[in-house]
């Protein structure tokens, strides 16, 4: 389910993900964009609506159809997040990356902490899954600060920093007027992050 856009992350060996609360669950800097968050997130809801429902019930019967559909929704949701781990895992692979870069999660805090304890967990799972799947490649998965990854324009050597360049979805360079997804341009800047950080640390691939 990748919608790759022509244009290659310009940092080759690092695939960076942009993981979201809404919208599509995972983006990455080759453009390809990945899962559906609000589908995760309206399946868990629609859950946790019939089992209010049944808790009011009451009843032995109510109580074991509660188990019965939380143990279905939790395997739904886990093979969810392993397909779009492959898929993400996928995209490395075919564009020839020896890495692939997420934000810290431990790090966001406005996102993070306004997000659900399921979404915390979907995005938990969804890296776990994305590291044993890359381990089987020889692929490296690395953690990057994710401050200003959504306000820094990620197009060749520009990098301008401003709040006012991101507005939702779209994203428009007040400097250069590099116009992209915002998500898209999250991810770019995601990978071009793990470089940096190579590059200062001596550890290139």
């Amino acid at each position: 389910p990748a919608n790759s856009g022509d244009e290659q992350t310009e940092n080759g060996v690092v695939l960076g993900v942009d993981l979201n609360v809404d919208g599509y669950l995972a983006v990455a800097s080759t453009g390809a964009f990945l899962g559906n968050a609000d589908y995760l997130n309206h399946k868990r809801d629609e859950y946790e609506r019939r089992r209010g429902n049944l808790q009011q019930t009451g009843t032995r019967s109510a109580h074991l159809t509660i188990k019965s559909i939380g143990s279905r929704v939790a395997r739904w949701s886990a093979d969810y997040l392993h397909r779009v781990s492959k898929a993400i895992v996928q995209e490395a692979v075919e564009n020839d990356c020896t890495a692939i870069a997420f934000e810290d999660l431990t790090h966001i805090r406005e996102r993070i902490s306004t997000a659900s304890k399921f979404q915390q967990w979907a995005f938990r799972e969804l890296q776990r899954h994305v590291e044993y799947k890359a381990e089987e490649y020889g692929l490296d998965v690395d953690d990057v600060a994710p401050a200003y990854t959504s306000q820094r324009c990620s197009h060749g050597e520009c990098g301008f920093t401003h709040e006012d360049n991101r507005d939702g979805d779209e994203f428009e360079c007040l400097k250069c007027g590099k116009d992209l997804h915002a998500d898209y341009n999250a991810a770019r800047n995601i990978g071009w992050r793990l470089v940096q950080h190579w590059l200062k640390s001596g550890t290139g691939r």
